[in-house]
């Protein structure tokens, strides 16, 4: 039998990612609530009852969010994010209340102020949004907590991945990457599933996919494709039209999803070729050699 591939394992609080164990389903809340405040709470709840393994904010300061000397698109987006930014106070709130429902929270943090807002809430673990990816005076920061982190490899070249991933390796972060197609929505067709092959051949860490497609056709395919990791964004109305509701999954769909990769991780079984139990009574056809 063939030796498999060493891969590290990565621990974000009670979660284990790896191959050994079932994949990670992580719910994205991001800015779905829109700055309500209920519906932030509404959110929390249902994902985290419709059994998603974590849940993910995003922490941030509007006008430090984007890059208006280089980003045509700042202004606007500034705009809209600073009508859904909460206020500190109100996001402490928003994460006391998800960790008394006993869930796991973590966070993306887009500048150095909000990593260490988060870090005062003991974040676990963070991530680095697909577009941050050449951020360094952001990640710089971030390796210095030492925790584990996941990011999005959409968009990049390998030597723009290499060079993080050293980092990562420099300070002995624990990191997941995953595949991700950087579009939102993205069409089916053009999720390149494939990637996570590539992502597990070049790099030994947990390899995983957020999915950015509508529905939850895509998450079983990318588990079989071997990602231990899978993010959804995730709503409680897909009805509303900003930000990412409209392709995000609703609870019922976070439930048959959790269903649907716990299965397919079943069903890929060891890999190990050997006689299972199952085929015994088959054996006594076996002809002799």
């Amino acid at each position: 039998m063939a030796k498999k591939l060493s891969r590290k394992k990565v621990i974000i609080d009670k979660l284990t990612i790896s191959d050994e164990t079932k994949p990670v389903v992580c719910a994205e809340l991001g800015v779905n609530h829109l700055g309500d405040f209920d519906r932030a709470k509404d959110m929390i709840f249902k994902a985290h009852n419709a059994g998603s393994d974590i849940l993910k904010f995003q922490t941030y300061i509007s006008e430090l969010r984007y890059d208006r000397k280089n980003n045509k698109y700042a202004e606007e987006f500034i705009k809209l994010l600073s009508d859904w930014e909460f206020k500190r106070e109100v996001e402490i709130e928003l994460w006391k209340y998800a960790r008394e429902l006993g869930a796991i929270v973590y966070t993306t943090p887009f500048d150095i102020k909000s990593l260490e807002f988060a870090e005062s809430l003991s974040c676990p673990a963070y991530k680095i949004a697909a577009y941050e990816i050449n951020n360094y005076e952001l990640i710089n920061e971030i390796v210095k907590y030492k925790k584990p982190i996941v990011i999005s490899r959409g968009m990049c070249s390998f030597e723009e991945l290499d060079r993080v991933v050293e980092l990562f390796e420099k300070n002995s972060c624990p990191y997941v990457i995953l595949h991700t197609i950087s579009s939102y929505p993205v069409l089916r067709e053009n999720s390149n599933l494939k990637m996570i092959h590539t992502l597990r051949e070049r790099y030994k860490c947990p390899i995983g996919h957020s999915d950015h497609t509508r529905g939850t056709a895509l998450p079983p395919l990318a588990v079989a494709a071997g990602a231990s990791f899978i993010e959804k964004h995730f709503t409680v109305n897909p009805k509303l039209r900003l930000s990412d509701n409209p392709f995000s999954v609703c609870p019922d769909e976070m439930e048959d999803l959790v269903y649907k990769v716990k299965k397919a991780y079943k069903y890929m079984g060891s890999g190990n070729i050997s006689k299972i139990e199952t085929e015994d009574y088959m054996f006594n056809f076996r002809r002799s050699t």
